[in-house]
């Protein structure tokens, strides 16, 4: 029986120490929760300082959409009102980062367009796109009446 008790006690010796270690373990698995909460917080704090550093740098859509009308002008009648400094591709160059940052279009997109169209006409297609489509309901007259279909939906 003596020896039964002894090894009792040294499974009771060995369940304590299993027990420090857990702890250690779990106070050890704590820090880097601690540190990823401290880089998290850090992540989201340059995200912000980001975001409003990009708002207060960007230009107002207003003064953009002007530059837009007043570079078509020039393109449409290129010899009399343009820069000497400039060349045409330059004045292309400035419309399509303007048009990409006015619409929000892709690059690639607006050089396409550009190339299908006359700058003129490939701001009057953008602006066409971007207003939206009335509606309309399509009456199958064989089954029912306009007045009626109105009278219905009222």
């Amino acid at each position: 029986m003596p020896d039964d008790l002894s090894a009792d006690e040294g499974l009771e010796e060995e369940g304590e120490a299993e027990l420090d270690e857990g702890s250690e373990e779990e106070a050890a698995a704590d820090e880097p929760e601690i540190a990823d909460e401290d880089a998290l917080d850090t992540n989201i704090e340059a995200k912000r300082d980001k975001m409003i550093s990009d708002l207060l740098s960007k230009e107002d859509l207003g003064i953009i959409q002007m530059r837009v009308k007043e570079t078509v002008k020039v393109l449409s009648n290129f010899k009399e009102l343009r820069d000497s400094s400039k060349s045409r591709s330059d004045y292309l160059d400035e419309l399509k980062s303007d048009l990409c940052r006015c619409y929000d279009y892709n690059r690639d997109l607006i050089e396409l367009l550009l190339d299908l169209f006359a700058p003129s006409e490939c701001l009057e297609f953008i602006e066409a796109n971007e207003n939206q489509r009335p509606m309309t309901i399509r009456t199958n007259t064989l089954k029912t009446k306009r007045k009626d279909l109105a009278k219905t939906l009222i």
